[in-house]
């Protein structure tokens, strides 16, 4: 009997007879999934079997060693790099702007790199790679080529797809259209961390259920990132609403998992609007460049303030400011001097 046969015996009875999985377990059972062998029926019983009995700590670090084991990994020549991840599934609808975030926080000193795919079920929105490649960026890097450019002063960011950091994971993209809803790959491919720095990796990342952040904290500690910030943003994404205060979460080593209260207004941001919506009823990816490019270029609006808010939200939990406030001064500098317009254009190549 297969590993994931056994696994699918434990985790697929119902309510009251279902087993928990250990970590070598549920890694095991995925790792017959990612060699693609594995039958397609028994890998969707298997995925809707664990989500709708609810994985447990043990069950979703088995998953994403397995993955991990299998992704192509590299290290970028910087003492400190902001691992940022929207939702892979995209966008439907706010116009994904944090698309533009990595090259304003590099500008203000961050190197970041930002993942995802150029389309994923369920919701199939508009991603950051499909946004990028209007504005005219490469989305088809290698690790080691993103690593490279990230390690490059004059650039010092990059966009990596899952397709070239983790193949396997990748290849199940039609199994989880099939499956329809959200498996908990959704949740681990944030945690894959292809690629690192020679020092402190921090994560960025977004969630929109409060039993979320004590999972992705434990995920970020055992995948080795050196802190974690959990934003309770618009669509699951890294930038909060810009009306009104939302609970976000901190995570590090030394502190644990705390409670932030994150609140536009100490980043001097006062928005009737809870973030940017296109112009037209359907988000698409053309508006969102377009408006990004503007912002970048120090246009002021809804998407000028977005990029305020999510790089200082970024900057303050990473310790390079005092404050929200001092972050978001300092952000509107980079934006209004054209650095992080620069530093945008130069991964044009």
């Amino acid at each position: 009997m297969s590993a994931l046969a056994d696994a699918i015996k434990k985790v697929a009875t119902g309510p009251h007879l279902s087993k928990d999985l250990s970590s070598d377990e549920a890694h095991d059972a995925m790792a017959e999934i990612l060699t693609g062998e594995a039958d397609p029926v028994r890998a969707a019983i298997f995925l809707i079997a664990l989500r709708m009995k609810r994985e447990t700590d043990d069950e979703n670090w088995g998953l994403l060693s397995a993955i991990r084991e299998v992704s192509n990994h590299a290290v970028a020549e910087v003492d400190s790099l902001l691992d940022l991840q929207d939702p892979y599934n995209g966008y439907s609808r706010h116009c994904p702007i944090a698309a533009f975030l990595p090259a304003v926080l590099v500008a203000c000193g961050l190197p970041t790199v930002s993942q995802g795919v150029v389309e994923m079920a369920p919701k199939f929105g508009v991603t950051h790679a499909q946004v990028l490649t209007e504005a005219g960026i490469a989305v088809d890097l290698t690790v080691s080529q993103a690593a490279s450019q990230i390690s490059d002063p004059n650039i010092a960011w990059a966009y990596l797809d899952q397709a070239q950091a983790a193949p396997a994971l990748f290849g199940l993209k039609e199994l989880r259209t099939q499956i329809i809803k959200r498996p908990s790959l959704s949740s681990l491919e944030k945690l894959v961390k292809p690629i690192s720095a020679q020092g402190n990796t921090h994560l960025m990342l977004g969630f929109v259920h409060k039993a979320y952040p004590p999972m992705l904290a434990d995920l970020a500690k055992r995948a080795g990132y050196n802190s974690a910030f959990l934003a309770r943003g618009l669509e699951g994404g890294v930038i909060p609403t810009l009306r009104e205060p939302a609970q976000c979460y901190q995570w590090s080593n030394d502190s644990g998992l705390v409670k932030q209260i994150c609140d536009p207004i100490d980043a001097n941001i006062a928005q009737t609007t809870r973030g940017l919506k296109p112009q037209v009823k359907q988000v698409t990816a053309a508006e969102t460049a377009t408006l990004g490019l503007a912002a970048l270029s120090g246009q002021q609006g809804v998407a000028y303030d977005s990029l305020v808010y999510g790089a200082a939200l970024a900057l303050w939990y990473c310790n390079m400011a005092d404050s929200l406030t001092a972050a978001s001064a300092r952000v509107r500098t980079v934006l209004d001097s054209g650095k992080a317009q620069d530093h945008f254009n130069a991964a044009k190549g």
